[in-house]
């Protein structure tokens, strides 16, 4: 049989309080009744005492005060048995059991004295032996049983309440504290429940410092991680549909800028343009971008690496800016090359690493629209070569802000979100990272790479 936690900390805690209170209450009622019996028996034997050595006959009226005194009947016998004077009306004479009982000097309890029934009562009945007076008559104490019980009752009835109202109220704050903690294991179980679902969304456990708020603060750990490896999962998927992709377009892709490029240069030797026309040259450089934004696509969806080589980035700055010059022209945006005091070198696959800073330098250009300027740079900083592509437009959308990086993310209606993966892609396999910020009016974008060995470090 299935139990709750909080039936399996109820259940035993009340019965050692029911065990404990009923023991203690029982205890407590006897006791008081025994001593309710022992007022009894004292004020009858205080009674006993005064009529055993009385000198005075047992008279109506004296038995009458002694009833008073002691709440007891009493009857005057004659040697056959004869009531001569009693308090109990409709008494005439004895039974013979009675008449047998020994007379007693003082009475030990009421609950052992014989009994005999009149008119539907019992009474005990307590024959006194005499010490004085006449010979003739004898005395006998009768008690009302119901008296007796009545009284006994009443002196174990508040213990037994006491005890009963805190059994009731001991249970009642018992199941109250157990459902608290089972509706708090509740919350952590629906939660359980509810990551095992998908939701990993974090909970409050609320405000108490416990174990089970230690729990929770796991599960939403877990929460968290499970999260993140959710995003990552998803985000591995995309690059593998996109490395599908990248390898069906590629290869024709590379095939028909190629061609073109081939068919321009020919072209261009044929008939070469008159001085001053830079429209071939143009072509060309729009072809050759082209081709790096290619080999960017082929590098983000390749499983081998390959092969790095030193690689100084000023020079891989200077000729992205002539990649990017024809675009800057037609989008009227101010392009800036900032040189660093100092050649920054790394090790790394050129080709890839061209196409991951062309691809956050085109962005740039197209997020900042007309008038705004684009500023790309690098620098050497506490053991990273850091490349900077910043501009001055307006920035990435809220809605796509958190996920930026992501494949397929993007803000511009005509994009497809490729251009910032392939950096990302690019950043990991060199061992670095890729970041962005939005501060001070402009958007910046940071490719950390290790810096090769014995390069100088900047600091800024």
């Amino acid at each position: 049989m299935r139990l709750s936690i909080r039936d399996q900390v109820l259940i035993p805690l009340l019965g050692i309080q029911a065990l404990a209170v009923t023991a203690i209450t029982l205890a407590t009622a006897t006791l008081a009744a025994s001593r309710s019996e022992r007022e009894m028996v004292a004020r009858l034997n205080g009674v006993i005492d005064t009529l055993g050595h009385a000198n005075f006959p047992y008279t109506a009226s004296v038995l009458v005060q002694m009833r008073g005194l002691s709440r007891a009947h009493f009857a005057v016998l004659a040697d056959n048995g004869q009531v001569r004077e009693t308090t109990l009306p409709g008494l005439k004479t004895v039974p013979p059991a009675v008449r047998k009982i020994p007379p007693m000097d003082r009475l030990g309890s009421l609950g052992e004295s014989p009994t005999f029934a009149l008119d539907g009562t019992r009474y005990f009945a307590i024959p006194l032996r005499r010490a004085n007076g006449p010979e003739a008559s004898s005395l006998l104490v009768l008690y009302p049983e119901t008296s007796w019980r009545q009284a006994r009752w009443e002196a174990a009835a508040p213990a037994l309440a006491l005890g009963l109202g805190t059994l009731g109220l001991m249970a009642a704050v018992t199941g109250w504290i157990a459902q608290r903690i089972g509706a708090r294991i509740r919350n952590v179980q629906q939660q359980v429940a509810r990551i095992a679902g998908g939701d990993f969304e974090r909970f409050d456990p609320g405000p108490r410092s416990d174990e089970i708020q230690d729990l929770a603060g796991s599960i939403n750990l877990m929460c968290d991680q499970l999260k993140q490896m959710q995003r990552t999962i998803r985000q591995s998927e995309r690059t593998q549909v996109l490395a599908q992709l990248g390898a069906g377009l590629a290869h024709q892709l590379r095939n028909s800028l190629t061609g073109a490029r081939m068919s321009i240069q020919l072209h261009a030797r044929r008939h070469p343009p008159p001085p001053g026309d830079e429209s071939l040259n143009v072509a060309l450089r729009q072809l050759a971008m082209t081709e790096e934004q290619v080999k960017g696509l082929l590098a983000l969806g390749r499983v081998e690496p390959r092969p790095h080589a030193p690689c100084e980035l000023g020079q891989l700055l200077a000729e992205i800016e002539l990649l990017v010059h024809p675009a800057c022209q037609h989008a009227k945006v101010d392009f800036r090359l900032v040189n660093s005091d100092s050649p920054v070198h790394v090790v790394a696959d050129e080709a890839g690493l061209r196409a991951a800073v062309l691809n956050l330098t085109l962005n740039a250009i197209e997020a900042a629209g007309s008038g705004e300027t684009v500023e790309l740079k690098a620098s050497a900083v506490d053991g990273d070569a850091i490349i900077e592509v910043s501009d001055t437009g307006p920035g990435p959308s809220p809605d796509v802000a958190e996920n930026l990086l992501d494949v397929f993310v993007t803000s511009k209606p005509e994009g497809v979100g490729l251009g910032l993966a392939v950096a990302q892609q690019v950043a990991a396999g060199h061992g670095g990272h890729l970041s962005w910020s939005r501060r001070d009016a402009r958007t910046q974008f940071r490719l950390s790479l290790p810096l090769r060995n014995g390069t100088p470090k900047e600091t800024r």
